[in-house]
């Protein structure tokens, strides 16, 4: 196999970054004579690092696909519609055998990609049903495969009370219950519903690191005016201690585009045993109705405090058993096995 991907780095705390590294790292501890080719982005798992332009017209990347000859798993950055479809379509032109894209995030397309996209022969591989749904339309069923993926579920796990109550001592944080929420600080992904919750609540915002200079500063600002907000800005290479420590986990996105199709905090702070307070956003739509999931049907003050009460008050009933089936090994003994 030859993996090709501008989406690998050694600071995974971006949805796209992390399902590459998640599926990389472990298809070349499964496969190690499996090829991986970077562009833009430089990895500890790079084989061939190459620099080529927006439409991936490149003498070298030709040379390495067709010298390989093996099927190829194209993993992109999530960029505008047109742009990945013309790199798909131009990466089809080299690939001999099989091209499997991954694609974390469903956009909507216009008419030139989709030919581009049904030219260019490709399969499709989606984490959530209304991708697969939406892939299906533009390439047949036959060329898209949904899998179940997104979570290791040997590093998020839950923890006892004392353990957890050590992690809050070690972050700073007193007894009060921790609501978090993990992801880009923008207005877009709904955030600033963080400020309704009661100030019993210690909340706690993680945000990622690539998009740190694209901070949205008022709304930091204006987060930050709030006495019980914290946000960490920083990496963090352990961030399961952070959902482990939490109470709660909260996601409020609702605009399609705004987060990757499989929702990774919410699968790890699922993983972790944390009740998930939720829209019912791309995969999650899946899961809603499970146990440990709290529907988020109106964003007034009164009715986010009455979920997080109902959430607290219901510690016994886990949200991990929901996503057990979303290991990452699954995805991997596909894509070992096709």
């Amino acid at each position: 196999m030859l993996i090709l991907s501008n989406s690998l780095t050694k600071t995974d705390d971006e949805g796209c970054l992390k399902v590459a590294k998640s599926l990389v790292s472990r298809i070349k501890k499964a496969k190690p004579e499996t090829t991986v080719i970077t562009y833009e982005r430089e990895s500890e798992f790079s084989d061939v690092h190459l620099n080529v332009n927006r439409l991936m017209l490149s003498c070298r990347l030709f040379s390495v696909i067709r010298r390989c000859n093996e099927p190829v798993l194209y993993i992109p950055f999530p960029a505008r519609t047109l742009a990945t479809a013309l790199r798909v379509f131009v990466v089809s032109l080299f690939t001999r055998q099989k091209l499997s894209v991954i694609s974390v995030m469903k956009y909507h397309t216009n008419l030139i990609s989709r030919i581009l996209l049904r030219l260019s022969g490709a399969d499709f591989v989606v984490f959530s049903k209304d991708a697969a749904e939406f892939y299906e339309k533009i390439a047949g069923k036959k060329r898209v495969e949904y899998l179940k993926t997104g979570v290791d579920t040997q590093k998020f796990t839950p923890v006892d009370n004392n353990k957890k109550n050590a992690l809050k001592e070690k972050y700073g944080f007193d007894c009060r219950p921790v609501i978090l929420h993990a992801g880009h600080l923008n207005r877009g992904r709904n955030i600033a519903e963080l400020m309704k919750f009661d100030e019993k609540y210690q909340i706690l915002l993680v945000t990622s690191t690539l998009t740190k200079n694209e901070q949205d500063i008022e709304l930091k600002n204006e987060l930050l005016s709030k006495p019980n907000i914290r946000i960490i800005d920083d990496y963090i290479p352990n961030i399961e201690e952070l959902y482990q420590l939490s109470d709660i986990y909260f996601f409020p996105v609702v605009e399609q585009g705004r987060c990757i199709d499989v929702p990774l905090s919410v699968m790890e702070a699922a993983s972790c045993g944390k009740p998930i307070i939720t829209t019912d956003y791309g995969e999650i739509k899946a899961l809603i109705n499970n146990d440990g999931f709290y529907r988020i049907n109106s964003f007034d003050k009164e009715s986010l405090d009455c979920l997080a009460e109902k959430a607290l008050n219901s510690q016994s009933v886990t949200a991990r058993k929901s996503v057990l089936e979303y290991d990452w090994s699954n995805a991997v003994s596909f894509f070992i096995n096709s």
